[in-house]
């Protein structure tokens, strides 16, 4: 079985043109798997939301990823040994290479009332809420690998209110 981790990105602010949550691989050798992406609306007071427009991004070879806010990845066993040399965070610049769109995601930032039923709050459902999900359940779908100087990367185009949690499923080979 794989070693196992969870990147999450608590309550990072939207702002276009934004890394919002990143995994950079700087390991000559570990590879890691991203298995699992997924986001959570986490604005709790009235703000006027907008449509934010993410995109979802690997950067090839040549990736970097200069002053992040950093965060540290939860093992899901505490006998795992972290990743020798990965960095993990959001905002920072993003650089060194154009990354490749693997999904584009549209997303309303305002606050989440749940008795109301519309998509700001379909967006707090763990069902509804992943939004790359490969590798679980078939094995031959392949996830998405990240070696040597290789980045994933949920970039904000466009739109600048609320809050939003991520978080990224990763393993270490």
């Amino acid at each position: 079985m794989a070693q196992t981790w969870t990147a999450y990105y608590l309550g990072v602010a939207f702002a276009a043109g934004k890394n919002m949550a990143a995994i950079l691989n700087t390991h000559a050798t570990e590879i890691l798997r991203i298995r699992k992406v997924g986001l959570l609306n986490s604005q709790t007071a009235a703000v006027t939301g907008v449509l934010c427009s993410m995109e979802l991004r690997k950067y090839p070879a040549t990736a970097t990823l200069t002053s992040p806010t950093a965060i540290t990845p939860t093992t899901h066993d505490s006998t795992n040994t972290a990743p020798a040399s990965a960095v993990y965070g959001h905002a920072g610049t993003v650089g060194g290479s154009t990354g490749t769109v693997l999904r584009r995601i549209f997303w309303s930032s305002d606050e989440a009332a749940i008795s109301s039923a519309t998509s700001d709050e379909l967006e707090t459902y763990v069902p509804l809420n992943i939004i790359f999900d490969e590798g679980y359940g078939d094995a031959n779908v392949q996830p998405l690998t990240l070696r040597q100087n290789e980045m994933v990367c949920l970039y904000n185009v466009s739109g600048a209110a609320g809050l939003l949690d991520v978080w990224i499923t990763f393993t270490k080979e």
